[in-house]
């Protein structure tokens, strides 16, 4: 009894751990800063379970403080996550060294896979078909429209 007591503490202590992971994963992406500025872009990433700011001046980490703010200790600086009407995590805003740094959030392209037009054996011969997917139909006859 004693063994199952002590692996389902362990089991519990393990999702807790991977819990806490998941909820910063959401600060996770690339901030733009405005031209000029001393940083270009930083990169918030997981490392090993600690959340790391990445840029050109270097790497810290940073702990959460109190819900979208954040510490980096090494630097004596602050980190502060913004978020728009919806709730989603739109910018971030470092200070740091008496250095004030605000971008905003890149967003991920939508990977849209476009399908192609259905062909109907009406409009397109099917026998064009296998050169066109090889890429040798470069002499196909133009058909009438």
């Amino acid at each position: 009894m004693k063994k199952f007591a002590f692996l389902l503490s362990i089991g519990i202590i393990y999702c807790m751990t991977l819990k806490a992971q998941d909820s910063l994963q959401h600060y996770v992406a690339k901030y733009k800063f405005p031209q000029g500025s001393m940083v270009t872009e930083v990169d918030v990433v997981m490392e090993n379970g600690v959340l790391m700011v990445n840029s050109t001046m270097g790497s810290a980490a940073i702990e959460r403080s109190n819900g979208d703010e954040f510490t980096m200790p090494s630097y004596n600086g602050t980190v502060m996550f913004t978020r728009n009407e919806a709730k989603k995590i739109t910018g971030i805003k470092i200070d740091v060294m008496n250095i004030s740094l605000e971008g905003i959030r890149e967003q991920k392209e939508n990977s849209i896979i476009k399908m192609p037009v259905p062909i109907y054996k009406s409009t397109f011969p099917m026998k064009f078909l296998p050169s066109m997917l090889t890429g040798e139909a470069e002499d196909l006859p133009i058909l009438p429209q």
